[in-house]
């Protein structure tokens, strides 16, 4: 897959957050299972949502690694057990969206990668996937993820 990559700079953003272990193999699994506790959470709290999903993933995944799972909301909305209230940074990032399964979405990373290499960038913190379609919703090979990596 080609991937059309451009630098634009992100707003700060207030989220609902759970954090979780993972490894490769459970990621998907666990990403299903963090949305519904903050889904869940959000739903009994009243939290206002303020745009897709998302995922912070470390620079460097490990055979176990943590990730961060957000719902962006509204001013507002409450922490409770399990999830936390945090304002994600923003800044300058690389972005590209990867069109199609998620298992295959490193495709966009090391598009980014090159990309970075390429134009006299390198990565600055930790990348996210900014979900932009349900899979509940559409075809596996619609699904929509924007990959933002911070750059300086």
């Amino acid at each position: 897959m080609d991937y059309e990559i451009a630098e634009k700079e992100l707003a700060p953003q207030l989220a609902l957050t759970h954090r979780t272990t993972v490894t490769m193999t459970t990621v998907g699994e666990r990403i299903g299972a963090a949305f519904g506790v903050l889904m869940e959470h959000g739903g009994k709290t009243g939290a206002r949502w303020a745009g897709p999903p998302f995922t912070i993933y470390p620079t460097v995944c490990d055979d176990e690694f943590e990730i961060v799972v957000c719902a962006p909301v509204e001013p507002g909305a409450e922490a409770g057990e399990g999830v936390r209230l945090e304002e994600i940074p923003g800044g300058r990032v690389a972005t590209t969206i990867h069109v199609g399964l998620y298992r295959a979405v490193s495709q966009a990373y090391t598009a980014l990668q090159k990309w970075m290499t390429d134009n006299g960038r390198r990565p600055a913190g930790p990348p996210r996937e900014i979900y932009l379609n349900d899979p509940a919703e559409v075809p596996e090979a619609e699904l929509l993820t924007e990959v933002d990596w911070p750059i300086a």
